[in-house]
């Protein structure tokens, strides 16, 4: 049995929630690239996110205030275990390089004590070397998110749908333009953990031909509504749409559809 040490997996994982936060993703890099601007406005505003993302990548300061919730997904083999706490650990490297490097505690219990502690999900796979997939979330795109139970004989152009409403309802307030997901498994929680999975765009996505299908209709509703960049109505209102879909309940088709801002922060980690 092969082990993984938890505090030294910790601090390994704080560096890169550090550096993901201020560097903006090549997706999103490219797809601000393709915009061409009609008028002062657009160009201004362009101008200004493009400075933003080379301060902070030249500075080493956050492209956001929000430096989000850290969503810790530990893909590992059934030969491996880990030794020690692993939430503990990550939580205290966390709000270490968190108070040192002068980002924000952005999350808070009843009781108004500000942290900034992880959330953790253990997957189990077939592979041969242990991955870790973060993901660095703010609350405005989080709260765009949205779980429904659709009927169980939906078509992929209902599904594609619903996308596309919870879309119209977000308008601008996530700050798009927006990585979107979709998930459907075999329960609620389930949909909502492969939503999340899906929007690190590391968990196989859109590999199956229906859910390329559903992936391009919901882009098409959803940039139809030229919602654009900021809500300023020119650009894509989404860059990619996400979707992973798994066994579910014959009498059920629970959905979950999740935001990412523009400022997308994901990192990929290979032990």
């Amino acid at each position: 049995m092969k082990s993984i040490n938890a505090k030294s997996l910790s601090s390994l994982i704080a560096d890169e929630y550090f550096k993901m936060n201020s560097s903006m993703s090549r997706g999103i890099l490219n797809s601000l690239s393709s915009v061409k601007p009609k008028n002062s406005l657009e160009r201004e505003v362009l101008a200004l996110i493009m400075e933003n993302q080379g301060l902070s990548k030249k500075n080493l300061t956050p492209l956001c205030q929000d430096t989000g919730v850290l969503t810790v997904f530990l893909d590992i083999g059934e030969d491996f275990s880990i030794k020690g706490n692993l939430k503990k650990e990550i939580s205290i490297k966390l709000n270490e390089i968190t108070k040192k490097k002068g980002l924000r505690f952005s999350v808070v219990d009843r009781e108004k004590k500000y942290s900034n502690n992880p959330v953790i999900h253990i997957i189990q796979t077939n592979t041969k070397k242990p991955r870790i997939v973060l993901l660095a979330k703010g609350g405005g795109s989080e709260n765009l998110s949205k779980m429904k139970m659709l009927s169980p004989s939906s078509s992929n152009e209902e599904i594609a749908d619903f996308a596309v409403k919870c879309v119209e309802d977000a308008q601008s307030r996530g700050c798009p333009p927006y990585i979107l997901s979709i998930g459907i498994g075999e329960s609620a929680e389930e949909s909502a953990l492969l939503s999340k999975m899906a929007l690190t765009g590391m968990f196989s996505h859109n590999k199956k031909s229906y859910e390329k299908e559903i992936s391009s209709m919901a882009m098409k509703g959803a940039n139809a509504l030229k919602i654009g960049i900021q809500g300023l109505n020119f650009g894509e209102t989404v860059a990619d749409c996400r979707v992973l879909i798994r066994e579910r309940h014959i009498a059920s088709l629970p959905i979950s559809v999740m935001f990412n801002c523009f400022q997308e922060r994901v990192r990929e980690i290979i032990l």
